[in-house]
């Protein structure tokens, strides 16, 4: 069943993508530029047969900003490969197929081993894969984008190390690790449910034994050795040279009512999707273990989050501030809700298919998520169709608002522009 639902999986990747690109352009917006510009500089670089890239030497106008010390980049030379094979516009979109895919499989198989259900896995992949925050991610937001992708395995890695099998701390280290080297921020909100899990863990079991604490003390030694190349400079260079970034605030909140009414749409963006919606609407109804009311209560915390009702204004000067867009909870919420959308659809299902019907519902599900992503993607669709292609002009000009379609033939005039490094990307001091 497991090379089935890949096949499903990998089917829906290739519809989705495709879709996107047969537009033959990309929509330059939001962190687009910055991300495309540091994969111009990988590419210049091997190119040249430089493998690592440090600073930006061709790019950025030349000014050598130091966003590969600070900024993890290792998931952006497989577009960065790409670039050699295939034109810029169908480089990006091989990219987003395999990160889509990667994204997929991981879901699966950390689903199939927290859940050992098959068809719970595969509904878990197809609503977490290609949920709609997610899909807005996919259209310049790479770094969180990227991150989504382990946060599955990381979760994983800690309900073994907490609960389940504490033998497998390995997980936890090494998804750790991914989600650093994707997106310094998302450790960080990672972490934040991290530690309530772990209160959660004391509160039920009444304490955690020592083989547990030391499980989850060996896998956070092992993530931080596996990511010294992120830390060291971030000692050596950062501070160590009184580098400065963007002054963090929260700059961003959604009202409940947006978050509600907004999920029953069609387009991507900031939301859950109905599913999920419906999933906080009657999932007590049907949920009878602990674990589950855990898993419930995170995943309404994480919309909570999302909103203006939290006392944001009591987090001021604090290190939550980092979190800028309160958006970024939407990944979580996605997670954990669409566990329990997955476990309870999938227990219904089983209970009243079998046999051929079970193919053939997997194969209707897989087209209906697909019919699902594309009305979600037709807007982005719809916008490519809509706006103009970006000139090329002098180098002291700054990038047109709104920004511009990309097409191969004008892809480069976008490092023409004066581009402003990303909200979280250091900048270098002046002097």
């Amino acid at each position: 069943m497991n090379l089935l639902y890949l096949g499903l999986l990998l089917f829906v990747t290739l519809l989705t993508t495709l879709y996107l690109a047969s537009s033959k352009a990309i929509f330059a917006v939001s962190d687009w530029t910055f991300h495309a510009a540091r994969v111009e500089e990988i590419y210049l670089n091997l190119k040249s047969g430089s493998f690592f890239t440090f600073i930006a030497a061709r790019t950025f106008h030349n000014t050598g900003a130091a966003s590969f010390l600070f900024y993890p980049c290792i998931f952006l030379y497989p577009w960065a490969f790409l670039r050699f094979i295939l034109s810029p516009v169908n480089a990006f979109y091989a990219w987003y197929a395999l990160v889509t895919f990667a994204t997929a499989t991981i879901s699966y198989f950390s689903m199939k081993a927290y859940s050992k259900k098959s068809l719970a896995s595969f509904i878990f992949s197809l609503v977490y894969t290609f949920a709609p925050y997610r899909l807005y991610l996919g259209g310049a937001v790479f770094g969180e984008y990227l991150a989504v992708t382990f946060l599955p395995l990381l979760f994983l890695g800690i309900y073994e190390v907490l609960w389940g099998d504490k033998k497998k701390w390995y997980l936890l280290a090494i998804s750790g690790a991914l989600v650093a080297y994707a997106h310094i921020l998302s450790v960080f909100l990672s972490l934040e449910f991290a530690v309530i899990l772990f209160i959660i863990k004391l509160i039920t079991s009444r304490g955690i034994s020592k083989d547990r604490i030391k499980s989850l003390l060996l896998s956070a030694g092992v993530c931080v050795f596996l990511v010294l190349p992120v830390i060291v400079p971030f000692f050596t260079d950062f501070i160590g040279q009184g580098l400065s970034s963007a002054k963090p605030s929260i700059s961003y909140t959604m009202g409940p009512r947006y978050l509600l009414l907004n999920s029953f749409s069609a387009q991507k963006g900031w939301k859950l999707s109905f599913m999920l919606m419906l999933t906080i609407l009657t999932a007590w109804a049907f949920i009878k273990s602990r674990r589950n009311w855990i898993i419930y209560g995170l995943g309404l915390f994480a919309c909570f989050l999302t909103t203006r009702y939290f006392p944001w204004k009591l987090t001021a000067g604090t290190p939550f501030e980092m979190v800028q867009l309160t958006a970024r909870y939407l990944s979580y919420a996605s997670l954990f809700l669409t566990i329990l959308f997955a476990l309870g659809s999938s227990s219904v299902l089983e209970e009243n298919v079998t046999g051929r019907k079970k193919l053939a519902l997997s194969c209707s599900l897989a087209v209906f998520m697909a019919l699902f992503s594309l009305s979600s993607l037709s807007v982005y669709r719809d916008t490519l169709k809509n706006v103009q292609d970006m000139p090329k002009t002098s180098a002291n000009s700054t990038q047109p608002a709104p920004f511009k379609r990309l097409r191969d033939y004008n892809y480069y005039n976008q490092f023409n522009y004066k581009i402003s490094l990303a909200p979280l990307t250091i900048c270098q001091k002046a002097h």
